[in-house]
């Protein structure tokens, strides 16, 4: 096993590395042009999106060629895939940035979101990446006054199961505010089909395991899109049983077990600034017991 030093470029960075950022998609043309534009038209230019849409029918590939006529930053590539997981790792092999992103394609960044994260890189070269938090929005992209932050503390080796544990249900890096340098985050390998609703979680928890570390941008650096067709809330049983699997991974044994369903859901919600209120995060816990229980899918956040 190599250890971070050894897995460093040896060749030093360009001053305006290009950025590449991964869509995966199907049939979301009512937010792909958001998306997309969320990244072309970011302070920081030097960047690429590529989207990676499923044989979309909704028009979304109508929209993409508009847009790709209009800047050659953006490709895409419309074809029925196996879904998200093998969609993104196929954008990863088309990606040629020094640094790469994912973005959902119902979500959307800051402005400035790509230029934050490539300053950190910049200036923090033993980081194999960095990550930000996140804004909840509603589907017109108004503001739900909440949302979700990266883990504060260090993000090493060490340090794996103490974070899953405090994070709860949360993964300790927000997904689309993840940014990491492309050679390094492949030597990894890349997402696990085997955790198709949760692949961050899986990915993340990897590279850390690997002894790779990551950053933490304190800020709002994109935004997450609440809306009744959002995975998180289709595939619940499925993140459970994958969950699981990532504690079993970690040798975590009953009494982690216990922290994590106890002081690990206290702290995840107390440390989040941008958490729900109390009473309607109480409310919204019992309506999934409940649906578990019953064996539907997750009910609809109010």
């Amino acid at each position: 096993m190599r250890s971070p030093a050894q897995s460093l470029d040896a060749k030093p960075k360009p001053d305006k590395p290009l950025v590449s950022v991964v869509i995966p998609t199907f049939n979301r043309n009512r937010f792909i042009e958001r998306c997309v534009r969320s990244i072309l038209d970011q302070t920081y230019q030097n960047v690429e999106c590529i989207v990676m849409d499923g044989g979309s029918t909704d028009g979304s590939v109508q929209t993409l060629a508009r847009l790709a006529q209009a800047d050659p930053r953006l490709r895409f590539v419309s074809e029925p895939d196996k879904g998200e997981v093998y969609a993104t790792n196929n954008g990863f092999d088309l990606a040629k940035g020094d640094i790469m992103g994912v973005q959902a394609s119902d979500d959307f960044y800051e402005p400035d979101a790509i230029g934050a994260a490539v300053k950190f890189l910049l200036e923090n070269p033993d980081y194999i990446g960095v990550s930000g938090d996140a804004r909840y929005v509603d589907e017109q992209g108004r503001s739900l006054n909440r949302g979700v932050i990266t883990y504060r503390g260090e993000m090493s080796k060490s340090k794996v199961r103490k974070i899953l544990i405090l994070r709860h249900k949360s993964t300790f890096a927000c997904h689309g505010a993840f940014f990491g340098w492309r050679n390094r985050l492949l030597q990894h390998g890349k997402l696990n089909p085997d955790f198709s609703v949760m692949p961050d979680l899986e990915f993340y928890s990897r590279l850390l395991h690997e002894g790779e570390r990551i950053g933490s941008v304190r800020r709002i650096q994109y935004n997450f899109t609440i809306h009744p067709g959002m995975g998180a809330l289709k595939y619940a049983a499925k993140v459970e049983a994958q969950r699981e699997m990532l504690h079993q991974r970690y040798q975590m044994k009953c009494y982690h077990e216990f922290l994590w369903l106890t002081v690990g859901k206290a702290t995840s919600y107390l440390m989040n600034p941008y958490r729900s209120p109390f009473f309607e995060g109480l409310l919204w816990e019992f309506r999934i017991i409940r649906a578990q229980l019953r064996g539907t899918s997750s009910p609809k956040q109010t």
